[in-house]
C-alpha cells in the first residue's frame, strides 16, 4: 500500500537591530556577546581602527579568536570558506561560540555564509561598516560567494543574531563608498515605500544628518524584511543588467554603481513596453540625479557577454531572462502566475543594442573615472 504524507516546517529566525550613533559605541553592550563562549572575529583588514574599539568594548570576554580578511570580491570564494572553516576547526569552534563580523558587504556575506553552514548554523553577530552593509549586507539575511563565473551564485538564506548599526562609521567614508549604499536604498523605495524616497530626496551625506540617515536605515530595514517573506528574489530590481554588468566587466565597476545603471535600463525596458507612466519615470530620474547615482556604463562592455551572464542569473529559468521591473512604486511587472516577467533572449539583446545605439548611456573609460571622481 502506498501512503503520501506531507508536512510544512517554518523556520522562525529573529533578529535584533540596534541603531546607534554614539562615538564611543555605547549601544554595543556586553550582553550581545557575553553568552559565547568564544568569539571568531572576521573582519576588514583595513578596519583596525574600528577593530579596536570593538575590542574594547569586549575587553572581559573569555576568548576572541581574530581572522583578518580582505575586502575584495574574490574574497567570496569556496577557496576563502574553506580557509575561514579551518581556522574554526583549528581553534574548536563550537555551537556555544558565535562570529563577529565587522566590515562592508564582501565580508558581511562570506561571513554570513560560513555561520550558516559550520556545525549546519551557528550564531552570528554583524557590525556594517559601510552604508551598503548597513542597509543591504546585514538586514536579510541572504549569504552569499560567488561561482568561478557568475557572481552571488552560492548562498544560503540566514538571519544574524544582532546587527549593530552605527552611522559614526560611515562619516569619514568615501563619496564613492555612500553612492554604492544609496544605489540599494534607493532600490527599496522603489519596491515599497514612498517614504523612503521622500527620505532620500531630503538626505544630504555632506550635512552629516545622522537623524535622518537613522530614518533612512530604519525604514529600509522594514522594506527590506518585507520583500523578504515574499521572496528574497523579488528585492532584484535591477540586479539582473547589473550583475551581468559586474561579472562582463570582471568587477571594475562596484556593485551600487552596476545596480543603479541596471535600474535605470529596467525602467527603460519598463517604459519601451509600456508598463511604467512617463511622468512617473521622470520623477525617478529626477530623484537618481539629485542622489547622484550612476547611470553609465563603460563603452568597453561586450554586449554578448553581457546578455550570456543574464541567462544565467538566479532569476532566469534557463531559457529566458528574469526581471523584476516597476510598474508602479511597489508594484512589478510579471508573467502570468510568476513572480518575475520572463523575456527571451533576442528580446533582450535587441533592446540592450538599440539603447546603447540611441541614448547617451555608453561613456569611454567610465568604470575608471567612477573610481576617480569619488575618492
Amino acid at each position: 500500500m502506498l501512503e503520501l504524507y506531507s508536512s510544512s516546517i517554518i523556520d522562525k529566525q529573529n533578529v535584533q537591530f540596534i541603531m546607534d550613533d554614539s562615538e564611543n559605541l555605547n549601544g554595543f553592550q556586553e550582553s550581545l556577546h557575553k553568552e559565547y563562549n568564544q568569539i571568531f572575529i572576521l573582519y576588514d583588514q583595513e578596519l583596525k581602527n574600528i577593530k579596536s574599539k570593538i575590542l574594547n568594548r569586549m575587553k572581559n570576554h573569555k576568548r576572541i579568536v581574530e581572522i583578518p580578511l580582505k575586502a575584495i570580491e574574490s574574497i567570496k570564494s569556496l577557496k576563502s570558506v574553506s580557509y575561514i572553516i579551518d581556522k574554526f576547526e583549528k581553534n574548536n569552534c563550537s555551537k556555544s561560540d558565535a562570529i563577529l563580523s565587522i566590515g562592508g558587504g564582501t565580508v558581511l556575506d562570506i561571513s554570513g555564509f560560513v555561520a550558516s553552514i559550520y556545525m549546519r548554523g551557528i550564531d552570528l553577530i554583524m557590525i556594517p561598516t559601510t552604508l551598503m552593509g548597513q542597509a543591504d549586507a546585514c538586514s536579510a539575511g541572504k549569504t552569499c560567494v560567488n561561482g568561478n563565473q557568475n557572481k552571488n551564485l552560492m548562498g544560503s538564506l540566514y538571519m544574524p543574531k544582532y546587527v549593530y548599526n552605527n552611522v559614526r562609521f560611515l562619516e569619514t567614508t568615501s563619496k564613492h563608498s555612500m553612492r554604492q549604499g544609496l544605489s540599494e536604498i534607493f532600490k527599496y523605495g522603489l519596491l515599497g515605500s514612498r517614504k523612503l524616497l521622500k527620505l532620500l530626496n531630503e538626505y544630504s551625506h555632506d550635512q552629516k544628518d545622522n537623524e535622518n540617515l537613522i530614518s533612512i536605515l530604519k525604514e529600509t530595514i522594514k522594506v527590506r524584511i518585507r520583500l523578504r517573506k515574499i521572496d528574497p528574489l523579488i528585492s532584484n530590481l535591477g540586479h539582473t543588467f547589473g550583475h551581468a554588468l559586474e561579472s562582463e566587466s570582471k568587477n571594475k565597476v562596484a556593485h551600487g554603481d552596476a545596480i543603479s545603471v541596471g535600474i535605470l535600463l529596467s525602467l527603460k525596458l519598463s517604459l519601451q513596453r509600456r508598463k511604467i507612466k512617463k511622468d512617473l519615470f521622470d520623477k525617478i530620474i529626477y530623484i537618481m540625479n539629485k542622489l547622484k547615482l550612476n547611470m553609465n556604463i563603460d563603452e568597453s562592455v561586450n554586449l554578448e557577454k553581457m546578455v550570456n551572464f543574464m541567462m544565467k542569473d538566479k532569476k532566469s529559468n534557463g531559457k529566458e531572462i528574469g526581471f523584476v521591473l516597476l510598474k508602479d512604486i511597489g508594484v512589478t511587472d510579471k508573467t502570468l502566475n510568476k513572480k518575475f516577467l520572463f523575456l527571451n533572449k533576442k528580446y533582450v539583446k535587441n533592446f540592450l543594442e538599440n539603447i546603447f545605439s540611441k541614448d547617451d548611456i555608453l561613456v569611454k573609460n567610465h568604470w575608471k573615472k567612477l573610481i576617480k571622481s569619488s575618492s
